[in-house]
Parts: C-alpha cells; structure tokens; sequence
C-alpha cells in the first residue's frame, strides 16, 4: 500500500465526512479559517513521495483504525466522524517529522470552531471571569465575579462569547501547528509548545477581559474602537510570545 493509494481510499470511502465538510463551510456557522489550516496542511505535504509504502506500524494502524471507524461510525455524530477521518489521514500521509503537529492543522481545518463555542464556551468564561476580578483586585478595584459578569461599584459587565478565548485558542493551536512543522519539532517537543500555548491563550484571556471590563465599566475612558484595538493587541502578544517559546526550545530534529 503506498501513501497514494492509501489516500485515495479514504478519500473515496470518507466521502459523507467529505460533503458534511463542504456543507459546512457554506451554512454561515463557521468563520472559513479552517481553508487556512487546510492549505498549510498541503503545503508541508510538498515533496513527498507519494508512491512510496506506507511503513508496517502505520499500515496496521490504519487498517486497525479504520476497522474501529467502520463499527462506531452509526453512533457517532458528524463532527466526531470527521475527526476520526482527518486522524486516519494524518495516519496514512502525514510527514514522518512532526506528524501530530501536521495531523493537528488537519484537525483545525474542520469548521468546528461554532462547535466548540457552543459545548466549550461558558465553561471557559466562568473560570475567565473569576480570575479576571483577582487580577483586578490586584490591581486596587474591588470587583466581583458573579457567573460571567464582572461587578464593581454598581457597574455590571458580561464577559460574552468571543471573551471565552475559543477563537484565540484556535489561532494560536495554528500557529503553534504551522511553527512545529516548519521547525520539523519532533513529538515531544511538539507537545511541549501545544501545553506552553495553552497556558499563554488563558492568562492573556483573562488580562484581556480584565481590561476590556476597565472600558466597560467607565474606569478607562477610551474611545469605542479602543475595544477592538486592544483585544487585537493582545491577540498579538500571545502569537508573539508562541513564536518566540518556540524558537528558544530544543533544536529540531535534522532528518
């Protein structure tokens, strides 16, 4: 079996994963970023040998993966499907140096982004919250969380939707994603920058809704636009911060 006629047969048989994915992308749900995780995808893919045979371990585990596919693909729903799908073609045709990394702007492509703010959202907001009132405690103004709202002197701001950082979260995955391939980060190291840009998309949440809440509430008296300045501005300092942690890790992997 060579990566080729691997692909072409998942292609082929994950077609329902194929038009789920197209009917996706035009029902106005998702942002098309995923187009963009796609492209960098194929563009690590250049220069590959596509006649070569997949190695043994990963022609048994996908042949194993797609057995297990084929028995719970009627209980899973599409979303679930379609991870799985991408998964076994990371299997089949993703570069043996930063694998996980390649499989993973495989996964971003998929518009689940709505998805994920549905399930992930409020739950992500109450802990952004909480911690947004001590750093504001911290810095002098008596705040208080209560659910998602920040309280202060009879002022009451919500910390909505695009404040839970799943948008965030994605952008910065890529980065760290298309960073780990270009850097041929080998698995360990991979996973490292995926745990350190966890931690840097969180607490520069939590700066960013404690900031916007200074707005909100009247303390800082900035004009409207400053809203989105600032949130682009730490949106831009987390992508800075990714970058530059993964240019201070370990050297990649030379082969």
């Amino acid at each position: 079996m060579t990566r080729l006629t691997a692909l072409v047969g998942l292609v082929v048989a994950g077609w329902p994963v194929l038009r789920w994915y197209a009917l996706r992308l035009r029902d106005g749900s998702d942002e098309p970023l995923g187009l963009i995780a796609l492209a960098v995808a194929c563009f690590f893919l250049r220069g590959s040998d596509w006649r070569a045979k997949l190695p043994r371990r990963r022609a048994f585990g996908l042949i194993g993966g797609i057995l297990a596919y084929v028995v719970v693909y009627p209980w899973m729903p599409a979303s679930a499907r379609a991870l799985v799908f991408v998964i076994l073609v990371g299997v089949a045709v993703a570069p043996k140096i930063s694998a996980f990394a390649w499989t993973m702007l495989l996964a971003l492509s998929l518009p689940l982004v709505s998805t994920l703010q549905f399930y992930f959202g409020y739950p992500l907001r109450l802990p952004t919250t909480q911690l947004a009132a001590m750093l504001l405690r911290c810095g002098g103004i008596a705040a208080s969380a209560d659910g998602t709202t920040l309280l202060w002197a009879g002022e009451r701001v919500i910390v909505d939707a695009p404040c839970s950082g799943i948008q965030m979260a994605w952008t910065g995955a890529f980065f760290a994603a298309a960073i780990a391939c270009w850097q041929r980060f080998p698995l360990q190291e991979t996973l490292r920058l995926f745990r350190w840009t966890g931690v840097i998309v969180f607490v520069v949440n939590v700066v960013r809704a404690a900031t916007l809440f200074l707005m909100g509430s009247g303390i800082w008296h900035l004009p409207a636009y400053a809203h989105e300045g600032i949130g682009l501005l730490l949106f831009a300092a987390a992508i800075v911060m990714i970058a530059s942690l993964a240019f201070r890790f370990q050297k990649p992997c030379s082969v």
